[in-house]
């Protein structure tokens, strides 16, 4: 599909709206975007308080504004207000994740007009979209994104509900995966025999979404050693590492805060844990598959998706996950051939962004 149309500038200076960063998914997305636009032409507007390890986006605009606005629905109206004279000399805006969109939707009709306009979701709207407010947030959402000449989303479900929600068209709508980046260090190869402990990592933002607060339950479940290594920070942080304090041997986990060398933890792993309540596509999956890892996912529609296309295990309980584990650890020709599968997964994906070359007009 190619790259709607957009009209020409002689001045180019894009405005990239993200409502918060965390050093999750969408950021190493939003990174590996942004590597490929011209940093002097960029200004990043963070518009609510609560943002943490989002020094490397910093590092790749030539200006950063953050607004400080609470998150809360105060905070979204101030946070129309803060942002509605930034746009005035912007000739393109890229925004980031609904929260940015809802607050695009405050702004006079005219604050947007004659601007080229890309907007990403990172969930799935059907999820967003739960309950009154939800769908109160999606009347904004849609005026926010009304005027886009291009709405993407990091998976094919999304774009199909996204289309049906009326929230973009067929035309200008569609499926962009999230741009990743590929190190130059040797892939490690998976071990071999029989494993006496699975070593297994989590990375992501530590939230209620993630399902970290099921591991004792999963653990208690198996008598394979695991071994788990929880990379992130996030809301749950604390309740998390209490509980997995109390974890008994022969299992072991480490809570370990951010960090930006995750490929290190990739290559020490089995495989990648996600016991996730919903996902989009994350990040992490196709991070993990660049070093030659599978993931242990929880059983939800999203890596269903995921599983066409790479190595993927699903647990439905913790019973699911003891056997998932168990013959993951037996069986080193499961191990080999994920290895092979997660590379070619990699191969496969397009690597041409029709964001920037939207926004690099």
């Amino acid at each position: 599909m190619t790259s709607p149309e957009a009209p020409s500038h002689k001045s180019k200076s894009t405005l990239v709206v993200v409502p918060w960063l965390e050093g999750g998914g969408a950021q190493g997305a939003l990174e590996n975007l942004l590597q490929k636009l011209p940093s002097d032409e960029l200004t990043l507007v963070i518009l609510f308080s609560g943002s943490r390890n989002h020094e490397p986006v910093k590092k790749l605009v030539q200006t950063t504004v953050e607004l400080n606005c609470p998150r809360s629905i105060f905070g979204v109206l101030t946070a129309g207000k803060k942002l509605h004279p930034l746009l005035k000399d912007a000739t393109s805006v890229y925004s980031l994740m609904r929260a940015s969109h809802l607050v695009l939707g405050l702004l006079p009709s005219a604050a947007l007009q004659g601007k080229r306009l890309a907007a990403t979701f990172h969930q799935l709207p059907s999820q967003d979209s739960v309950g009154l407010q939800g769908r109160l947030e999606d009347l904004l959402v849609k005026r926010g994104v009304k005027s886009a000449g291009l709405i993407t989303a990091p998976s094919a479900r999304a774009v199909t509900e996204l289309i049906d929600g009326k929230f973009g068209t067929s035309r200008n709508t569609q499926l962009e995966h999230n741009l990743i980046s590929f190190s130059d260090r040797p892939k490690t190869q998976p071990r071999t025999g029989s494993l006496d402990c699975l070593r297994l990592v989590f990375a992501g933002r530590i939230t209620k979404q993630k399902g970290l607060d099921r591991i004792p339950e999963l653990l208690a479940a198996t008598s394979m050693p695991i071994h788990l290594i929880c990379l992130g920070d996030g809301d749950e942080k604390a309740k998390i590492s209490k509980i997995v304090q109390e974890i008994d041997e022969p299992h072991r986990v480490e809570m370990i805060p951010h960090v930006d060398d995750i490929d290190s933890y990739f290559d020490w792993c089995d495989a990648i844990f996600m016991p996730s309540r919903w996902e989009l596509n994350p990040l992490v999956i196709w991070e993990a598959r660049a070093r030659g890892r599978g993931a242990i996912t929880s059983n939800i529609d999203v890596f269903h998706d995921l599983a066409s296309s790479g190595p993927t295990w699903m647990f439905s309980d913790a019973n699911s996950f003891a056997t998932t584990v168990t013959q993951l650890s037996q069986d080193e020709e499961e191990r080999s051939r994920a290895f092979e599968y997660a590379l070619e997964s990699i191969h496969e994906l397009d690597t041409r962004s029709a964001i920037v070359e939207y926004l690099d007009v």
